[in-house]
C-alpha cells in the first residue's frame, strides 16, 4: 500500500490541491473523480454518509489506478474499510490513535488534524513503525504531515504554531482545511508556501464545472 501513498504524495507536490466531496451517491464520486483528476486535483471522499465507501469502491473499480483520500475518518473500522478498498490515504479531523494505528499497520498515509497534536501523531507513527522520527521523515515523507483544522480559526495564532512546529519537526508539511475558500486560500498560501489546501469549493457545481 505504500506505493499508492507515495504516488499520491508526489501528486500533491504538484497541484497542492484537494477537493473534499460529501457524496450524495456513488455516481457523484465517479463524476467528481473524472472531472478533477485530469486537472491534477486529488479527490477526498468524506465518510460522513453511507455513500462514501460505495463511492470509493465505484471509483476504484472503474479506475483501478485512482489515487483517492478517505476523509472525515473517525474510527479504526472506517479506516480499515477504506484501506481495504484501496485508498491511498486517510484524513481525520482529530488525532485518533486507532485510526493512525490502522493506517500504519497497512503502511498507508494518515493525516490526523486539529490545532495541537502535530508532534503527538508523528511520535505515535514512529513508535508504531519502530523507527526514529528522522527515519520516518526520510523514508515515509507522506506520513510527515499534519492537517490544520479549522484552517481559518485564529490565523495569527495559527501562523505562530505552524512556524514553531516547523522549527521542531524540520520539513513537516501541513494540509489546510476547514473554511478554505477562494477568498482565503491566497492568504493561507502566502503564509505557508509549501501548504496543501483542501476545500469543498473544488467539488461544488459538478453539473456545471
Amino acid at each position: 500500500m505504500a506505493e499508492k501513498s507515495r504516488a499520491i504524495w508526489e501528486k500533491l507536490q504538484g497541484s497542492r490541491s484537494i477537493a473534499l466531496l460529501d457524496p450524495g451517491s456513488p455516481e457523484e464520486c465517479l463524476r467528481a473523480y473524472r472531472l478533477l483528476d485530469p486537472l491534477g486535483i486529488v479527490l477526498e471522499i468524506a465518510c460522513r454518509r453511507e455513500h462514501a465507501l460505495p463511492g470509493i469502491e465505484a471509483v476504484l473499480q472503474a479506475h483501478p489506478g485512482a489515487l483517492l483520500l478517505a476523509g472525515t475518518v473517525l474510527t479504526r473500522e472506517q479506516a480499515e474499510g477504506a484501506v481495504a478498498l484501496g485508498v491511498a490515504g486517510v484524513v481525520s479531523p482529530d488525532y485518533l490513535p486507532g485510526v493512525v494505528e490502522a493506517c500504519v499497520e497497512a503502511d498507508v498515509m494518515c493525516v490526523p488534524g486539529g490545532m495541537a497534536d502535530c508532534g503527538k501523531q508523528l511520535v505515535f507513527k514512529a513508535e508504531r513503525y519502530r523507527c526514529t522520527l528522522e527515519e520516518l521523515r526520510r523514508d515515509r515523507p507522506w506520513q510527515w504531515v499534519y492537517k490544520i483544522f479549522p484552517a481559518t480559526a485564529d490565523e495569527g495564532s495559527l501562523g505562530r504554531s505552524v512556524a514553531a512546529w516547523k522549527g521542531v519537526y524540520p520539513g513537516i508539511r501541513f494540509l489546510y482545511t476547514g473554511g478554505v475558500t477562494p477568498r482565503h486560500v491566497g492568504r493561507l498560501a502566502r503564509q505557508d508556501p509549501e501548504g496543501i489546501f483542501c476545500g469543498s469549493a473544488l467539488a461544488h457545481h459538478l453539473d456545471d464545472p
